[in-house]
């Protein structure tokens, strides 16, 4: 099968956009943020809620500098809010027949997906990254009830890709797929690009045909992409995005950094405060996206970033965000699945046994993230009817596989955090 040849490093997806001056950059964000607020206070009530209760009105913000007058809405609360007025929390500013997709993120939150978007902004980042119309990629997203599968599957139709859907796992299919099928492009998380690598060697045949990766859902440690160039001949690069905002931003060539997206706001702001804080200093995104259907304002995603404004040698003119630098609360991410503390005691509650404590433990082994739940069980528990018990109810509630792991009393510290991340990255 004939190698692909083609430039992956240059040209832009949208040249426009993409390097628009800074005055007139803002001024394009000013003015469909004025509009966005606009439509969604006469069409969302939880928006018009939120401005009430800042003593805001409809005029109030006109443009990217006004937004900090709007309290952050931080995500661990959407759950609450969506019990209060189902099922979006009265956000969406449609119909549910003029919805296209309803995602589901743990908690449980409802995110709707309108008629206004095909990739809902990833097309820029995956261009930007390097594929290119002809290419034929394995997109292995869970394609169940979370969006990145789905957004990234458009994108990708966008550009003029060919996808093959092979969702999670079955690394054995993976590695025939790409060969049968000559792939050269693959889209998930790093650490499975890895593992099908490893089992391509182990299966035999030579190198697998993938010149070109966009990766996520999990930190993507520097070795690990010199790795995939210098051994296995692929392009690797990044992008970030969430189930709430689609994506907001993503790597060029270059690799310095993943650009903003023009049609995403970001603020890094300080955590407690909501106060947005200067270019370089660490704090929490908070993302307003121009989605109609569902206007995320000032949403505090928890994650953690640092943005830097200086110019990048690819020409585009955004800013870049310099990587995630973990969560401003105990919520972490493994394996591409955020898990929140509470999710620890529904899985004790589901698998209908008594814990004195439990703790989720997230370690690192190689290039994989491992989950560990560990439990206090009573005097004279059955420990392996509770093991067989707990694994189940974790697939169910955090949708992860887990080793359950059965502590001696005292071995969790009271007042130990629900979810103990020790992963350590380079």
């Amino acid at each position: 099968m004939a190698v692909m040849s083609v430039d992956r490093r240059a040209g832009y997806w949208d040249r426009e956009k993409e390097t628009m001056s800074e005055v007139a950059r803002r001024r394009y964000q000013d003015a469909w943020v004025r509009a966005l607020v606009r439509h969604a206070w006469d069409k969302a009530p939880g928006v018009r809620r939120r401005m009430e209760a800042a003593g805001l009105g409809p005029g109030a913000i006109r443009g990217v500098e006004d937004l900090a007058r709007l309290p952050v809405m931080k995500k661990h609360n959407l759950p609450d809010l969506q019990k209060a007025d189902p099922p979006f929390g009265g956000f969406c500013t449609v119909p549910m027949d003029k919805i296209r997709r309803i995602f589901v993120s743990p908690g449980p939150i409802l995110e709707p997906l309108g008629p206004e978007f095909g990739g809902f902004h990833a097309e820029t980042g995956m261009y930007a990254g390097g594929f290119r119309r002809g290419d034929i990629v394995l997109n292995t997203y869970a394609y169940h009830l979370t969006p990145a599968a789905h957004l990234i599957d458009e994108a990708l139709a966008l550009i003029g890709c060919t996808v093959v859907p092979t969702g999670v796992g079955n690394t054995d299919t993976q590695v025939l797929m790409a060969r049968t099928l000559g792939a050269t492009g693959y889209v998930g998380t790093p650490s499975f690009l890895m593992t099908i690598l490893k089992r391509a060697a182990e299966m035999g045949g030579g190198r697998l045909p993938i010149q070109v990766a966009q990766v996520g859902a999990e930190p993507f440690p520097e070795s690990m992409r010199r790795t995939f160039q210098e051994e296995y001949g692929i392009i690797a690069r990044q992008g970030f995005g969430t189930a709430d905002l689609g994506m907001i931003a993503y790597e060029c060539g270059e690799a310095r950094g993943m650009h903003l997206v023009e049609d995403v706001v970001l603020q890094v702001c300080d955590p407690q405060s909501g106060e947005p804080l200067a270019d370089g200093q660490l704090g929490e995104m908070v993302a307003t996206v121009r989605h109609e259907t569902y206007p995320m304002i000032r949403f505090g995603t928890g994650d953690l970033t640092v943005v830097d404004g200086s110019p990048c040698p690819c020409g585009r003119t955004s800013a870049r965000m310099l990587g995630w630098r973990g969560r401003a609360d105990e919520v972490t991410k493994v394996r591409g699945m955020f898990i929140h503390p509470r999710q620890v005691d529904e899985t004790v509650a589901r698998a209908g046994i008594t814990a004195s404590r439990a703790q989720a433990v997230v370690t690192r082994a190689g290039h994989e993230d491992e989950l560990t739940l560990r439990v206090e069980l009573p005097a004279g528990a059955d420990t392996a009817a509770a093991t067989a018990a707990l694994a189940g109810a974790t697939r169910d509630v955090m949708k992860l596989r887990v080793r359950v792991e059965v502590v001696p009393a005292g071995a969790i510290p009271e007042g130990a955090k629900k979810v103990d991340d020790q992963r350590k990255w380079d």
